[in-house]
């Protein structure tokens, strides 16, 4: 029998790793925190980490302890008693975290406990819908994600343990993790893509042994005896596939996930929406060039004004974080602009429509007063004079902004001090890894100038005429990001685009000991031929005129814009005074030069077509580009569907060996086809009795059956040296593989081509069709 075993049984083989409680505990705990793992680019480290730790840690032990103590017991009370009891030890772990003075004996849930967790889940919603990511980490979100990750946790154990559906939980999880890396602006995390395939390689390698005692009713004669081998014996191929499986998907995460280009601006579906986002790590984005027309505009003095979306106060010297001030509903305003004495204030008015954006900010000139028109409920920022979201959206509005602008002469600006100011510290934090060249440079450029803003017009002459605008320099010479290590690359190349202009300038700034800010948003607009009915010129603002620029603090007169990008926008210049005592013979401006007359002279004609650099948001269509999510999904189908495409190479490599005779390997596919379709295929078999059993059972045509068993036969047993050529067995192999596929369902046939159970061991759901 060894002889026979050897020729049609194949080599001795391990089974596959059979989990119990412990394992299905391991396991599922290893996929959850695979999935989980991208929220730390979305949310700041805080609270929620522990939260979803306890609670996702309670559910997984409660359902070990429950399939321990249950072993014994009948299969229809085991197996639903498992989620039941995890759902409840989740409930009490969630109030413990979350509202544990509204539960009895602190522990138990009531009715105000999920009361308060609705309401933190709703506040959660809003944060998300209005915030910036990185979000911090409020007890709201904290208390949404312990919640989401506590129910993540009983479906991935109901999916990987009673159900047995490995493929399923794989989808889930990639999912779970590939959703933070598309919403906000990160790239694909090789080590995430690694921790992926690992887990996806062991949730097909290992399976659990079915809660309870009860057991299923089993086929007589040979199919329960094919199919309790089947389960005790895998195929032999099983190993070295899904060790190669694993090596590919490894590979997969290293070459292919850092060229994914997953960002934040989302899914294109060819509209014309630029979805709105306060960061300035866009540069993805920007070179992906899909101009569409953001908004329109008119102004009461004819001349089209920067407009702010966020500003950017925290540097940690990787990233500058977004500001979140204190708001006030809309409607009360954001408090008057108090103007020094002597010093001018430029009242103007702004009508915007908004045509191609959308998101959690309305776009408004510096310093608005006062916002009407809009729709939604919208919260005033009186510290940065910016309009977020309380529950709208900025799509499709028509609305007017009152704005009261400081007009200091030159004298005034000379005599006041930014260095000297009252701001707060952190305006001036600098990291204390700051590359020396950022404090060299600045030190050298402002010279002998005497005054806070003679230096830094020299700093912003000096970017203007030295250096080039350039979207492409920065990832030729991997310098493009917004930590000081990219800062200092950039101020030694002298190209790049205006996230470094930007972050340049402003950590120049703050090394001379002044308070700065970075103000994502748009260049004015461009004028159209269009007249609104009182005869004023439509300014039209396109999505590649996004943009990102500094501002610095002076005392007494508060932020002044500073444009140091090279070719972009109008550089600011205050004029001189007259008259007044002053001795000066110019009349003061009626508003700092930093709003231009018009930008259509400013672009550098070889980017024309170019995103502006340093954006709030992504030129790209409808929230989400179709390409970065498209590619990002698409890495992970190629992973799940590399067993299938191992299988198909195998078919063919296998037939290829039976056309010329080879009945080994012909019959090896015949056995990995009935495994592939749920078939019983027992090793203790012989080739003549399976057979017999083929064509009495499945329908498998005699002849073809036949002529397969003889070569076999002749293999196994010809004496050494003698000829065993069987011709071509490619015909009756295939005949016998179609006449079985006809004799299962369509779900088992699909099954077969996907998750192939000869390589994985795979066990699905429902049994194969008689």
């Amino acid at each position: 029998m060894s002889a026979e075993s050897s020729a049609y049984a194949g080599p001795a083989r391990r089974p596959l790793a059979e989990g119990g409680p412990v394992a299905a505990a391991l396991l599922t705990a290893l996929g959850l925190v695979v999935g989980v793992w991208p929220l730390s680019t979305v949310v700041q480290p805080g609270s929620w980490s522990a939260g979803a730790t306890g609670v996702a840690t309670t559910v997984i032990l409660a359902g070990a302890a429950v399939r321990l103590l249950a072993r014994r017991a009948p299969a229809w009370v085991a197996i639903p008693a498992v989620p039941v009891v995890q759902l409840i030890a989740g409930a009490i772990a969630l109030t413990v975290f979350a509202a544990r003075q509204l539960g009895t004996a602190w522990l138990l849930p009531t009715p105000e406990v999920w009361r308060a967790v609705d309401a933190l889940v709703s506040a959660a919603l809003g944060e998300i819908r209005g915030g910036v990511a990185p979000l911090a980490s409020t007890p709201a979100l904290a208390v949404s994600i312990a919640f989401a990750a506590g129910l993540i946790a009983v479906v991935l154990d109901l999916v990987l343990v009673p159900l047995r559906s490995p493929i399923v939980a794989a989808v889930l999880v990639s999912l779970l993790g590939a959703v933070p890396a598309i919403v906000v602006h990160h790239g694909v995390d090789p080590v995430w893509f690694i921790g992926l395939a690992i887990v996806i390689l062991l949730f097909l390698r290992v399976r659990f042994r079915p809660t309870g005692s009860s057991r299923a009713p089993e086929e007589d004669g040979p199919a329960r005896e094919g199919a309790r081998t089947a389960a005790a014996a895998p195929a032999p191929t099983r190993r070295l596939p899904a060790v190669m499986i694993g090596a590919l998907a490894i590979v997969a995460a290293l070459v292919v996930a850092p060229l994914l280009p997953v960002s934040a601006a989302g899914i294109s579906t060819g509209g014309g929406t630029t979805t709105l986002s306060a960061t300035l790590n866009l540069g993805q984005d920007l070179r992906r060039p899909s101009p569409v027309t953001a908004l329109t505009l008119i102004t009461q003095d004819g001349t089209p004004p920067y407009l702010r979306i966020a500003t950017l106060s925290r540097f940690d010297g990787s990233t500058w974080q977004p500001d979140r001030p204190a708001t006030v509903p809309l409607s009360q305003g954001f408090g008057e602009v108090i103007a020094p004495d002597g010093v001018a204030v430029h009242t103007g008015k702004t009508t915007v429509r908004t045509a191609g954006i959308a998101g959690s900010w309305l776009p408004v000139p510096y310093q608005a007063t006062g916002v009407r028109g809009e729709t939604g409920t919208w919260n005033a920022a009186a510290d940065n004079r910016t309009v977020v979201a309380a529950n709208a959206d900025a799509a499709d509005q028509n609305y007017t902004i009152d704005t009261k602008t400081l007009v200091p002469t030159l004298d005034q600006i000379r005599a006041a001090s930014a260095s000297g100011s009252d701001a707060p510290a952190e305006l001036r934090a600098l990291p204390s890894d700051l590359p020396a060249i950022i404090s060299d440079d600045a030190r050298q450029v402002i010279g002998g100038a005497t005054n806070d803003y003679d230096r830094l017009i020299a700093l912003q002459t000096w970017f203007r005429a030295g250096f080039r605008y350039s979207l492409q320099t920065p990832v030729d010479d991997r310098f493009d990001g917004t930590n000081v290590d990219a800062v200092a690359k950039f101020l030694t190349v002298r190209e790049g685009y205006c996230v470094h202009f930007a972050g340049a300038f402003a950590l120049m700034a703050r090394s001379l000991g002044m308070p700065t800010r970075i103000v994502v948003g748009y260049l004015p607009g461009t004028a159209t031929d269009r007249r609104s009915d009182d005869g004023k010129v439509v300014f039209e603002v396109s999505s590649d005129q996004l943009h990102s620029w500094p501002e610095v603090y002076f005392s007494g007169i508060g932020w002044i814009p500073f444009e140091p990008t090279a070719s972009r926008g109008v550089p600011t210049a205050f004029a001189a005074a007259t008259g007044s005592g002053s001795g000066s013979d110019t009349a003061a401006t009626t508003g700092p030069t930093p709003v231009p007359t018009s930008t259509g002279g400013t672009k550098d004609p070889k980017n024309l077509d170019v995103p502006e650099a340093g954006a709030t948001g992504s030129a790209t269509p409808n929230g989400l580009l179709t390409a970065p999510v498209l590619w990002t999904m698409g890495g992970v189908v190629v992973v799940l569907l590399m067993p299938a495409a191992l299988r198909r190479l195998q078919i063919v490599r296998r037939r290829s060996a039976a056309r010329r005779g080879d009945a080994a390997a012909a019959w090896t596919e015949l056995r990995a086809a009935l495994q592939d379709l749920g078939l019983p295929a027992p090793p203790a078999e012989s080739p003549r009795r399976r057979g017999e059993r083929l064509v009495r059972e499945r329908g498998v045509d005699p002849a073809a059956m036949e002529a397969l068993v003889r070569a076999i036969e002749r293999t196994s047993y010809a004496p050494p040296g003698s000829s065993a050529d069987a011709g071509d067995l490619r015909a009756p192999l295939d005949a016998i593989r179609r006449a079985l596929r006809r004799q299962v369902s369509r779900r088992d046939r699909i099954a077969a081509a996907l998750i192939p159970r000869s390589l994985l061991g795979a066990r699905l759901l429902a049994a194969s069709a008689s």
